[in-house]
């Protein structure tokens, strides 16, 4: 844990301009106040509130890998054999110790942000704008510590003894030095939904575009509570939440920043200045042609209906320097106009708590009318020629689960979901990389990953056990 924030010492991190995907390291800023001089003002604590934002879209972040890897670990893309082979190593399973995606840096940045923020705040009068601070800085936290048990523990749904495993250390204290063994899952998850629901009662209904609000959290408990198994809390808190789905009329340009129909929490950058490239881990483009990295694989191109706005929202029949075509990542690849990758990161969306609501109602028993209405919800959003469903019992939960891999492909929440359900990795022995599933399939070795494989859990990075020696390691790491 010395590792994490060695770098962060007393720092102030207001700010304002978000830096690009590259090491996490150069994002430090290169001027720094005593946080006991600079927390002083409604201006320090906005900057220092905006400084939380910034630490989302690090590199291993939602910059991109945490938008990219659960699918790339997982079924629905493919390695395209002409790109560059970039996160092969995490496609094919192979990470350990020392060859990790090192998804702690990052949230422990926002998280130290927020301590800073939350251990100062009553150097602010009091009003509704201490209290949206204070919530906006709880929930961040929160989200961060939860995104982190994701990639590195288990889920508490996926196994009976779940909650007893390790989970991540919940820090909330300033010390940069501080050393902290793992909790178990199950006091990981009881902190985040605290928090969550504590930032509930604090933050604002509308804080304009890029940060947390109401709806956010709310539609963020609804995430903690489906995967904590807590599915009347899941019903209360998705009914909390207010914005609409987005209609098919709207929903392609979501993707290319046209509009924000149905989003809930999205990093609001500007390609220009801020330079993310959340979508170059799928393609890059060059003289009109792709470089492919990933590209949809085919039989879950083949899950989309010609009538679905998802399929055309999502991918789009590309070409690489050597004449072939793959069905290319869409979701990712820029702004209006824009092939460059650089688009706002999506954190979360109302389709997703309709989808959690849904899924929650099912599992609940003897509520088969009211998931159907939620799944049927979204569906009418997404097929231009819909027709209500009527399916029941096991039926309608294979349907959820379908409906959730079509409409949150390519925002990181594949791996977690199979996990979260103990459900194996299976990809095609048969269909390859090329639009039509020729091209080169996934080798044999890499086709299968067994529901409770260790490899759904990271590993820690080697450095940080090499610096805090009693620091746990995943187990078959």
């Amino acid at each position: 844990m010395k590792n994490i924030f060695k770098t962060i010492v007393l720092l102030v991190f207001g700010i304002l301009i978000f830096n690009s995907c590259s090491d996490e390291l150069d994002q430090q800023p290169h001027d720094s106040f005593s946080p006991d001089t600079f927390y002083q003002t409604v201006s320090d604590f906005e900057n220092a509130t905006r400084g939380i934002y910034e630490g989302f879209v690090a590199g291993s972040y939602y910059c991109s890998s945490l938008l990219s890897r659960p699918d790339i670990i997982t079924d629905n893309v493919i390695l395209a054999q002409s790109g560059r082979h970039s996160n092969q190593w995490v496609h094919e399973w192979r990470y350990d110790a020392d060859d990790y995606w090192d998804m702690m840096y990052a949230p422990y940045m926002v998280m130290n942000r927020a301590n800073l923020i939350i251990n100062y705040i009553d150097n602010l009068e009091d009003g509704t704008v201490k209290t949206n601070y204070l919530g906006e800085a709880r929930a961040a936290r929160a989200i961060a510590l939860f995104d982190m048990l994701r990639v590195y523990s288990e889920i508490p749904t996926q196994s009976n003894d779940a909650n007893g495993s390790l989970g991540m250390p919940i820090i909330t204290e300033i010390d940069p030095a501080i050393q902290k063994l793992r909790p178990t899952v199950a006091e990981s998850y009881a902190f985040i939904i605290s928090e969550l629901e504590a930032a509930k009662a604090l933050i604002n209904a509308n804080n304009g575009i890029g940060r947390l609000n109401k709806n956010a959290v709310n539609a963020m408990l609804s995430r903690a509570y489906l995967y904590n198994g807590n599915y009347s809390d899941v019903v209360a808190a998705a009914n909390a939440v207010t914005l609409p789905l987005a209609a098919i009329s709207n929903f392609a340009g979501v993707w290319t920043d046209l509009n924000e129909a149905g989003v809930l929490f999205k990093i609001d950058q500007d390609q220009s200045l801020d330079d993310i490239g959340i979508g170059i881990e799928w393609s890059q483009s060059n003289s009109g042609k792709i470089v492919p990295e990933y590209v949809m694989a085919f039989d879950m191109y083949n899950l989309y209906s010609a009538d679905d706005v998802r399929r055309d929202a999502y991918t789009f029949l590309g070409e690489d320097s050597d004449g072939n075509f793959y069905n290319a990542i869409k979701k990712m690849f820029g702004e209006a106009g824009q092939n460059n990758g650089k688009v706002d990161a999506k954190i979360i969306r109302v389709a997703e708590v309709y989808l959690n609501k849904a899924e929650a109602y099912a599992k609940m028993g003897g509520n088969d009318a009211n998931a159907l209405s939620a799944l049927n919800a979204l569906r009418s959003n997404r097929y231009s020629s819909y027709v209500a469903g009527t399916e029941t019992g096991a039926a309608l939960l294979e349907a959820i689960k379908l409906e959730r891999r079509l409409e949150l492909f390519a925002e990181g929440h594949r791996l977690f979901d199979l996990k979260r359900w103990n459900e194996p990795v299976v990809r095609s022995a048969t269909n390859g990389d090329f639009f039509d599933g020729t091209g080169t399939p996934v080798p044999a070795a890499y086709r299968n990953l067994s529901a409770g494989d260790h490899k759904f859990l990271l590993p820690i990075p080697q450095r940080e056990i090499n610096i805090f020696p009693d620091f746990q390691q995943n187990p078959g790491y």
